[in-house]
């Protein structure tokens, strides 16, 4: 372990790793997030963005989205709305139903989100965020976040005051990807703008995010900025092992070996199966047709084989593609990947962690 690594903590909540499952909206799904849990290292994962009004008016998506299972906690819930007292309610209404931590949006930048005033658009009025997370923070009774741009432009680079604000009324902790909400993923993350929010922030935990593409990304971004974490998205659709191999570089200076084919066999399954019991045959189907492209490269199929695995269309389809596969993937005996060996953090890294 790496000398000087002391757990994350946000509020009174304690987190096994110092990385984060980001929402993912469409994507970051309780099957998904299952999955990804099961591979390892994730200390902390989120809903997708969850409407305030929708969830006090008991929206059937909004119910579905907060539904929590056992072995997906701690889970924080992510929610959106530019209403204190909406989101205040909102906020009792997820603690009641099990969220170890609420997340207010103040990233999306989404058109239906933004005209709500909601999300991104908070990045233009950050008084009024600051009114939300005192409304929410003095409700739920659990640690409150904000998951931020660093402004709406590049113009109006705001996260280092906002951030400062929040600690003020109780804010556990910020997560602040490194772009501006014009940007939505273009460009370069931005760290020296992070670096400056951690230096405002005091002794508020901030969560580094933005195109932490690998275990060397993560720590390039702690020794640059400062942060006390660093919170994962878009890497994991396509490799879910990836906050696994992360955690392990970053307390021992080590990636652990590639997952075999029949692990990624095994994944793909379990995928699979979650989806089927939380959404029934007939949406697991139609929802995995798209999911399963993130591993057909993983599964090594050749392509023209690729149609049918976005074609299949109910359980006992998806049962006679998966078969050869695990056939094939037992008998594969290859050697663990020769990039996974040890490496070394950067230069200050370990006295950061």
């Amino acid at each position: 372990m790496a000398e000087g690594f002391e757990v994350l903590a946000l509020g009174r909540l304690n987190l096994a790793t110092r990385l984060l499952l980001a929402p993912m909206a469409r994507v970051g799904d309780a099957p998904f997030r299952l999955i990804v849990r099961q591979c390892g290292g994730v200390g902390l994962a989120s809903t997708e963005l969850i409407s305030a009004r929708g969830l006090l008016e008991a929206s059937p998506a909004s119910l579905d989205l907060v539904a929590i299972e056992a072995e997906d906690r701690p889970l924080c819930v992510q929610l959106f709305g530019q209403e204190p007292g909406e989101l205040a309610d909102a906020a009792r209404r997820a603690a009641d139903l099990g969220a170890a931590a609420i997340d207010i949006n103040m990233g999306c930048a989404v058109p239906k989100v933004v005209r709500r005033g909601a999300g991104a658009a908070l990045l233009r009025r950050p008084n009024h965020a600051v009114r939300l997370m005192a409304a929410v923070v003095k409700a739920a009774g659990l640690p409150v976040t904000a998951k931020m741009r660093l402004g709406w432009d590049r113009r109006h680079i705001v996260a280092a005051d906002l951030a400062a604000d929040l600690a003020s009324v109780g804010a556990a902790g910020v997560i602040v990807h490194g772009r501006t909400a014009d940007q939505k993923f273009t460009g370069e993350v931005l760290l020296d703008p992070i670096a400056r929010v951690v230096d405002r922030a005091g002794s508020m935990p901030v969560i580094g995010n933005g195109d932490v593409r690998s275990p060397q990304d993560a720590a390039r971004m702690i020794a640059r900025t400062g942060v006390a974490g660093v919170m994962i998205g878009r890497a994991a659709r396509r490799y879910p092992w990836i906050l696994r191999d992360t955690h392990a570089y970053l307390t021992t200076g080590r990636i652990p070996s590639s997952p075999t084919r029949c692990q990624w066999v095994a994944l793909v399954r379990a995928h699979f199966a979650h989806l089927c019991r939380l959404r029934g045959e007939r949406l697991a189907c139609a929802v995995f047709r798209q999911r399963i492209s993130y591993y057909l490269g993983a599964l090594r199929l050749p392509r023209n084989e690729h149609a049918r695995f976005r074609a299949f269309a109910d359980a006992d389809a998806f049962d006679r593609l998966m078969r050869p596969l695990e056939n094939e993937a037992a008998q594969d005996t290859l050697a663990p990947n020769p990039d996974t060996v040890t490496t070394h953090l950067p230069s200050g890294t370990a006295r950061m962690l």
